[in-house]
C-alpha cells in the first residue's frame, strides 16, 4: 500500500473517491461519528499541548519533557491520524455534527455547578472533619461561584 504525501494510503484515498458511502445504517453512522469526534477533539488537545498553546492552568502543570524531535514525530502522527479521520468521514458518508453554543454553555454550567456542590464542606466530611472556620470560608466562596453560574445560565 503506497502512502501519499499527505500521509493517506493511496488505496484508502482512491476508495474514498470511488465509494461515497458504504452500507452503515444511520445508528452505526451516529455512533461512529460520535466516537471519531471524540478522537478528533483529543488529537486537537494533544496538538495544543505539543505546540504549547494550551495555556496556563491553576491546578495542573504540564511538565514538557519532550524534545523538539519527539514533538515533531508526534505532530506528524497526529496529522496522519487526522487525515485518517477525514478518510473515514468521507468513506462512510459521516455528517458533521453540530453543537449549539447556548446548550454547550448551559450544559457546562450545570456540570460545573454539580462539581462545586460535591466539594461543599458537608461533602468533604467524608474525608474527615472540616474545621468550622474552613466550612464558613469554603461554603461562602463556593456559594458565590454557584450564584455566578446561575446568573450565567439565566443570561442565555
Amino acid at each position: 500500500m503506497k502512502q501519499l504525501d499527505n500521509g493517506r494510503d493511496e488505496n484508502l484515498a482512491t476508495t474514498c473517491l470511488k465509494t461515497p458511502s458504504l452500507g452503515l445504517n444511520p445508528s452505526h453512522k451516529r455512533a461512529l461519528g460520535a466516537a471519531l469526534r471524540e478522537v478528533e477533539e483529543e488529537l486537537a488537545y494533544l496538538k495544543r499541548l505539543l505546540f504549547g498553546t494550551e495555556g496556563e492552568r491553576l491546578f495542573l502543570h504540564i511538565n514538557d519533557d519532550l524534545t523538539q524531535d519527539e514533538k515533531q514525530k508526534l505532530i506528524e502522527k497526529i496529522e496522519f491520524l487526522t487525515n485518517r479521520l477525514v478518510s473515514l468521514k468521507n468513506l462512510f458518508g459521516l455528517e458533521q455534527g453540530e453543537r449549539v453554543l447556548r446548550w454547550n454553555v448551559r450544559g457546562t454550567v450545570v456540570y460545573l455547578s454539580v462539581q462545586l456542590e460535591e466539594i461543599k464542606s458537608n461533602r468533604l466530611e467524608g474525608y474527615g472533619e472540616v474545621a468550622p472556620e474552613d466550612k464558613e470560608i469554603l461554603d461562602s466562596k463556593l456559594n458565590e461561584m454557584l450564584s455566578i453560574f446561575r446568573d450565567m445560565k439565566s443570561a442565555i
